[in-house]
């Protein structure tokens, strides 16, 4: 292990593979300099070259106070970028039971209720046609758009505890007493626009403890996490106090704590996922390899593919992605199954008229915890940025977002993609 200021560069072990190249020269010095004009308490990095992680490095403090530097080893909410690999996971249950993206949500939850279920929950849609799968994956099924917040935990307490009530997954679907979220429904036509919707996750994340017949993050071990080498992540929330020990503490801005600390996920396919820039780099990488033609476990090339198709539909009026290309906006809709398959490799999108992009990846933001992560669809390149920091208020702008881009945008320029 070096040290070069406060940046650690790290051996990384990928699948056997052993990547001993450290980031070029001075980005370390750039990353530290950047970091701290940006006020960003921590961040990690990992770089994905030839499908495997090239080199990783990390900058800052995972905890202020105590004065722990961020580590490898550090573990961060990945918040949204849970949702692809819950997708991901999905895809893999649906192929087991012989299931298809097509198929009616309804229809999965009557066959397979979800587990534990004290009584029997149906997608409210007063719309005419179904909701399928796909759509949800898409996030044009037309389910409502509310942000999850989470619930507060005294981690560090002895014993830790819950300080808001914790729901179960049923009252988060039902949006019943504890969630402090209301009831997942349809709220417009399913099938024509794309609005991002965490509710449509939870559903999902549903129908896989139905089909796996056990709880979400015991099905993301076996589905996903353990198959990859994963043994350190986890989808559980809240977390063990082994993973709370390693989890940097979330900051709303420069040098101020999340009150309370990390929040629990009950919607933990939306945001629990519980991991290391490395680790998300592991199921990019195993994406990418089984685009290329190469089987991963069960992430198929069928599977990886069916991921990556570009899905019908339009951004609501107003709402377009903007692009690197001034005056052009993206207000197709831009998501595959899971992933937001229309990138650039400096994380921006192509703009409407243009082929779709040849990148591949998702954002994340829970209060205190920023992810950036982009993966190429061929070559095996990409990079994961994770951040320590966010706002509190989770429907609203993120300061700290310009340096994930500046982040991303100067690892494109040394990489020399």
């Amino acid at each position: 292990m070096k040290r070069t200021g406060s940046v650690t560069l790290v051996v990384c072990l990928l699948f056997g593979s052993l990547a001993r190249a450290e980031p070029p020269s001075g980005f370390d010095e750039w990353l530290e300099t950047e970091r701290a004009r940006a006020g960003v308490p921590g961040v990690s990095i990992a770089v994905v070259s030839d499908f495997e992680v090239k080199w990783a490095a990390t900058s800052g403090l995972a905890d202020v106070a105590r004065g722990t530097p961020v580590t490898t080893d550090t573990l961060f909410q990945a918040a949204s970028v849970s949702k692809p690999a819950a997708a991901l996971a999905l895809m893999i249950a649906l192929a087991r039971h012989g299931l298809d993206v097509e198929d009616e949500v309804d229809a999965v939850l009557d066959r397979f209720p979800p587990f534990g279920a004290a009584r029997p929950w149906r997608l409210a849609n007063p719309y005419p046609g179904k909701v399928s799968v796909r759509m949800l994956l898409s996030h044009t099924g037309g389910t409502n758009a509310f942000h999850y917040s989470g619930y507060r935990y005294a981690y560090g307490a002895v014993p830790p505890h819950p300080i808001d009530p914790l729901p179960s997954l049923a009252n988060e679907l039902f949006g019943e007493p504890p969630a402090n979220t209301p009831t997942v429904a349809v709220d417009r036509p399913p099938g024509r626009t794309w609005i991002y919707s965490p509710a449509g996750y939870t559903v999902l994340q549903a129908m896989l403890t139905g089909l796996e017949g056990k709880p979400f993050a015991a099905a993301m071990d076996d589905l996903l996490l353990r198959p990859l080498g994963l043994t350190a992540d986890t989808f559980e929330q809240p977390v063990s106090p082994a993973h709370a020990a390693r989890l940097a503490t979330p900051y709303v801005a420069k040098d101020v704590p999340l009150a309370d600390g990390a929040r629990v996920f009950v919607a933990s396919a939306s945001g629990g996922w519980t991991t290391t820039p490395t680790g998300v780099a592991t199921v990019l990488i195993a994406v990418q390899k089984a685009l290329a033609g190469t089987p991963q476990g069960e992430i198929t090339p069928d599977i990886a593919r069916a991921m990556m198709v570009r899905q019908p539909g339009a951004t609501p009026e107003g709402q377009c992605f903007s692009t690197a290309q001034p005056g052009k906006e993206a207000c197709r809709t831009s998501w595959g199954l899971g992933f937001d398959v229309n990138l650039t490799k400096t994380f921006e999108h192509e703009p409407d008229g243009s082929p779709t992009g040849t990148w591949f990846g998702h954002s994340g933001f829970n209060s205190g915890y920023l992810t950036l992560a982009v993966a190429s669809k061929t070559g095996g390149k990409g990079a994961v940025i994770m951040a320590n920091i966010a706002p509190e208020d989770m429907a609203g702008d993120v300061p700290q977002w310009p340096f994930m881009m500046k982040v991303a945008k100067r690892i494109a320029e040394a990489e020399g993609w």
